[in-house]
């Protein structure tokens, strides 16, 4: 919806009055575009929450998180069965709900992955089985990008197969999915030396992640990856096939590797 100064306002004193932390980095976690237009609209988030009739001092105010505490509760959770990964526990309004925001802030972990990781848990696992929706790819993608972390279509594939199968399937392309995320596709993408050893772990990481192996497919939403494919072996689904991973068509594995043009 358009935000305008009245509308920003009664937001945050409804947030406010259902006792939703007010913190800034809270709020652009979970609020971004509420955050961003009472900056553009006020001149800054707090002066926008002072506006708001809300003492800025409640609103930093927040229980002293420890990396100790925020493992203990991923480890009770953990062993309680309950979802892990982002999309589940930002959700919550619980204590692993704010423990897994505070665990954001740089002198703790400053990726909600690294906790799971401090807490014994395979990250990516936990990734790639999770739900996710447009906004939690673009949070995440943004997220990298304040890491400094590689973006580019073929690290992401190799490390987070499940993001960067999610931003292909939600947006239609990778290059679409940075954009949404605010990020200029044509400064992450980088130019790589591939070599066929590349372009085999590409594919069977694209694979794992259950992104679409067909020739159409890879040429779309991984130009690098189909051009390395190409210029390596000749055709992309002779690299698939020396990958050892099976095109699916209709759902069913093919004993064959033919074209699938």
């Amino acid at each position: 919806m358009p935000w305008t100064k009245k509308s920003i306002l009664q937001q945050l004193r409804r947030l406010h009055k259902a006792g939703t932390q007010l913190s800034y980095n809270l709020m652009a976690a979970r609020y971004q575009a509420l955050v961003s237009a009472a900056a553009y609209h006020m001149g800054s988030y707090r002066r926008a929450v002072e506006l708001a009739g809300i003492p800025y001092a409640d609103v930093t105010r927040r229980p002293r998180w420890t990396r100790a505490r925020i493992i203990t509760l991923i480890k009770a959770a953990r062993r309680r069965g309950e979802d892990l990964h982002w999309a589940a526990v930002s959700s919550r309004r619980d204590e692993l709900g704010r423990a897994a925001f505070a665990a954001l802030q740089p002198r703790l972990f400053g990726r909600w992955d690294r906790a799971l990781t401090a807490g014994g848990l395979d990250a990516d696992e936990i990734s790639r089985y999770r739900r996710w929706d447009r906004d939690t790819i673009a949070f995440e993608l943004r997220s990298r990008a304040r890491d400094s972390q590689a973006l580019n279509s073929g690290a992401l594939q190799a490390k987070d197969p499940g993001l960067h199968a999610a931003a292909v399937r939600h947006f239609g392309s990778f290059d679409a999915a940075l954009r949404a995320a605010k990020l200029q596709p044509e400064r992450i993408r980088r130019r790589r030396k591939w070599t066929k050893a590349d372009v085999l772990s590409a594919i069977r990481a694209t694979a794992r992640g259950g992104q679409s192996l067909s020739d159409s497919h890879i040429r779309r939403t991984s130009p690098a990856l189909y051009g390395a494919a190409v210029r390596l072996f000749g055709a992309f689904t002779t690299a698939r096939r020396k990958a050892g991973a099976a095109f699916r068509r209709g759902g069913k594995r093919n004993s064959r590797n033919s074209n699938d043009e």
